[in-house]
């Protein structure tokens, strides 16, 4: 293994997470990659994709080509969608399992421990919220050890919060 080779594989993960509100549009996909290549984030979790297949086409419009292995939840009628890339020479992740509203993998980074990570995008509707929170137990009752839950959980603890 060269030098860089090793740099690359010990370097910490980053993360970004980010609810795009939707990957459609070609300026969009320009606005994220820019932000994608400045963060330089190892991990990218994106909500609200609004996608129904994801392709790796689409995936190098918006992050570039080092993300080549990715996981998803497709979009349901016109709302959520959650995508979740890597950059394999930094991480690697497996075993995902999705819910209605959640995309959940495990994290093993290279010569670090391994963890669970969660993508979240929440319903809209106060009916189905008790609904999620208890899907969100679910998921961690399944998924034993150390576990980062990021996204969009559509809660708000004030409703003079909502914007």
């Amino acid at each position: 293994m060269d030098l860089r080779a090793l740099s690359m594989a010990t370097q910490p993960s980053k993360m970004l997470v980010w609810n795009v509100r939707g990957l459609n549009s070609p300026a969009r996909r320009s606005a994220i990659f820019h932000v994608v290549v400045s963060a330089n984030p190892s991990i990218v979790c994106f909500q609200e994709t609004k996608v129904e297949n994801v392709s790796l086409d689409l995936i190098r419009q918006c992050l570039g080509n080092k993300f080549e292995h990715y996981y998803y939840l497709p979009v349901v009628g016109t709302r959520g969608g959650i995508l979740i890339v890597w950059d394999h020479t930094v991480v690697m992740l497996s075993n995902p399992h999705t819910t209605t509203n959640t995309l959940t993998a495990l994290v093993q980074p290279h010569g670090a421990p391994v963890w669970w990570l969660t993508g979240v995008y929440g319903p809209q509707s106060d009916a189905d919220k008790v609904e999620f929170l208890a899907e969100l137990e679910e998921i961690r009752d399944l998924h034993a050890g150390p576990w980062a839950i990021v996204g969009d959980f559509n809660l708000l603890t004030n409703p003079e919060d909502k914007s």
